[in-house]
């Protein structure tokens, strides 16, 4: 009983120690995302974490993966309500960063387009997602 235990133990102790830690992330690919997701969160990698992250192009050269979904609503009801009066999210994204063999969520988060204030004024859509994704990020990994 106790060799049971103690193997146990150490499988999931390596399980773990296999595990990146996320501030060992330096090299990120992105994955092809709906609604050109990926493209605008590249774009905020630049601006927001220049010189701390790069982005690769090739996934055998990252040492994590970004991976996500996004939804966009579309119409003139979704553009009053959401866009104009901030009422709800236009638009949505949702990501996760796994590990190189694609075993392991490292982080994972979401985020919308809604602006309480100044809506008219300020971008929306998949490019505010991208911009707050990326915050989260940051934050996370202590940048």
């Amino acid at each position: 009983m106790r060799t049971r235990l103690a193997l146990a133990a150490l499988l999931v102790s390596l399980a773990f120690a296999q595990t990146p830690d996320l501030k060992s992330i330096h090299k990120i690919f992105i994955d092809k995302m709906p609604n050109d997701l990926d493209i605008y969160l590249r774009a905020e990698f630049f601006k927001q974490m220049k010189g701390k992250v790069s982005i690769v192009l090739d996934e055998k050269d990252a040492d994590a993966i970004l991976t996500g979904i996004s939804d966009e609503k579309k119409g003139t009801g979704a553009q009053i309500t959401g866009r104009y009066l901030g009422l709800h999210d236009n638009a949505t994204g949702s990501v996760s960063m796994l590990d190189k063999e694609r075993k392991a969520i490292l982080w994972a988060d979401e985020a919308g387009d809604r602006s309480l204030m100044f809506g008219v004024m300020r971008r929306g859509g998949e490019r505010k997602v991208a911009d707050r994704l990326v915050g989260k990020l940051k934050k996370a990994l202590g940048y």
